[in-house]
Parts: structure tokens; sequence; C-alpha cells
């Protein structure tokens, strides 16, 4: 596994950071170096681009999308929830402006269109002057219980949803995700991923607060990952801070994503959704202390880029 800075490569199985924060975008300059922009992280494999989450992270790589492709440009984005930072993007995602292009879209959604009408709230009259359904690009939109297995065709197909029955089993030649809706974070709990091809593996699990121990269901939904990019949004001291504690806002801490990497028994570990109020001074130190608790541990950083 390599970690490169703001390259691109032709390797089967490549994770590139569009946005690392949490909550809000921030644009001072004691940010830039780990990056401002909300939550956005691109897989490409077997030649599928797979989007996680559209925070202001997916704004620059929708224009790089329509910018690089000369053919029908086609995304494929999978929502881990809808609050806000998750979703500031996709009104300004390049693909779903452009008439020739196709994005198929999936997330957690209790009925067939739960998805779909919470992507059109964002497109209010009040709020946006175009519908989301006004949007010229080509979409679908898919709503996700958890436990489904989505396995890719050719580039550009739909891909198939399938609900196991027992133990899936992977042709490690196909890209598949596997889903899993998690209660670790407030109200309507979160979708977590993980990206499997060429026996290779990767967990997107951003805003889980994990209980004392971790959530077993977490651990065995990520053991032995090659990447587990988690949340770690929280100091220790900030998360049980007496005058303003962070429990039970839907974060984890760095101590709580490194127990996890280890009990899963993962390769790597990418910290993720990174507190606004953290300058890289503090990422630098978050990194170290990271690296103490688990030596297979990152800070993702905006721009930076995995090889699996």
């Amino acid at each position: 596994m390599k970690l490169r800075r703001g390259t691109q490569t032709d390797n089967a199985f490549s994770v590139h950071f569009w946005g690392v924060r949490g909550s809000y975008p921030t644009t001072d300059q004691h940010t830039r170096d780990f990056g401002g922009n909300t939550s956005c992280v691109e897989v490409v494999a077997a030649g599928h681009r797979c989007i996680f989450d559209a925070g202001t992270g997916i704004i620059p790589l929708g224009k790089k999308i329509c910018r690089d492709v000369s053919s029908q440009p086609t995304a494929y984005v999978f929502l881990s929830h809808t609050h806000i930072d998750h979703v500031m993007g996709p009104c300004f995602f390049e693909p779903l402006l452009t008439a020739n292009s196709s994005s198929y879209i999936y997330g957690p959604g209790n009925s067939h269109r739960a998805l779909s009408r919470s992507l059109q709230q964002l497109t209010h009259s009040d709020l946006f002057p175009v519908s989301f359904d006004e949007l010229k690009g080509k979409k679908e939109v898919h709503s996700l219980a958890g436990g489904e297995l989505i396995r890719f065709r050719a580039p550009g197909k739909r891909p198939l949803i399938e609900i196991p029955t027992g133990p899936a089993q992977l042709d490690p030649e196909v890209l598949t995700i596997a889903t899993y809706k998690s209660p670790a974070h407030p109200r309507f709990g979160v979708m977590l991923y993980r990206v499997n091809y060429r026996d290779k593996s990767l967990v997107y699990a951003t805003d889980v607060e994990q209980r004392d121990g971790g959530y077993p269901e977490i651990v065995d939904f990520a053991r032995g990952a090659d990447l587990l990019i988690h949340d770690a949004q929280y100091l220790h001291d900030e998360y049980f801070s007496t005058a303003k504690p962070k429990k039970g806002w839907g974060h984890s801490t760095i101590e709580m994503a490194a127990e996890i990497a280890k009990k899963a028994k993962v390769k790597r570990l990418a910290l993720f959704h990174h507190e606004p109020v953290h300058d890289d001074r503090a990422m630098r130190a978050i990194e170290r202390r990271a690296k103490r608790l688990f030596p297979g541990a990152i800070t993702a950083r905006e721009g930076s880029e995995i090889e699996l």
C-alpha cells in the first residue's frame, strides 16, 4: 500500500481524499496543509469511480471528472447519511449539471424514495433556484437499508443490488461494495461501506461514535481490511470536557478509532472527519498520537492518495 500526495495513478485500486473536514468547511491559512473541504473520498477500481459522501470536496472532483473524461462521464456516489456537511456539494457537482453525464446515487433511506426526497430538500425553492430534478445530468437515486451487496458490471452501467441470505461469494475480479447500517450516529444512524476488489478492501466508516469497547458489528464489518477510514473528530479532552462535552454528538476520538483498528486487525487506519477548529499544528500532533496508538495510522489530508 502506497501513500502519495496530489498524484494520479493507473493502479487498479486507488483512494483519493477530496474533503476530510467534519461539520463545516474551513478556509483559513492555518488549515491549508490538511485541507478545509468537507467529506468526500474518491475510490477508483476496475474502471469505476466511486465517491463516498458529497461534502464540498465533491465540487472540485466533479470539475475534474468532466474536464478529464472525453466520453460520457459516470459517477457512483455513496452517502453515509444526509446531514448537511455531507451533502453540501451535489448542487455544484459538475456531472449533475452536465447533460451527457450519468450519476448513480446511493444512501440510507427507509423507503424507496426516501433518499430522493432528502436530496430534493437541498434544492427547495427557498434555498436554491433550480430543483434537484431539474439538474441537467442523468441521475438515479437508490435508497439503501443496510445489508446490501452491490456488484458492479461494465463501466457506465447500473450496478446490481443484492440482499445476501448467507455469506456472499465474491469474485475477486468484480468490484463489490457491501453496506452496513449502524446506529452509531444520532437519530437515524449512518451507512458504512466496504469496497472489495482483487483481494483488497477498504472500509469507509465516518460519523460513527463508538461505545466503550467499540461496536462489535463495526469491528466485524471492518475485519481484515487493508484500509479503514474512520471518524476521529475529537480529542479525548474535548469528548469528555466538563464545560462543553462532545459525548453523544455522533463522532469518535482518536483512541476510539485506534481501538477499532486494532480489534479489526486492519492494515492501515486513516483518521477522518477532522474537527474544523483543529489547525495544521494540532493535526500534526494528532497524527503523532495516532501512530503511537496504532503504527499503521495516518491522518487523511485533502489531496493525498493511497494505492491499495
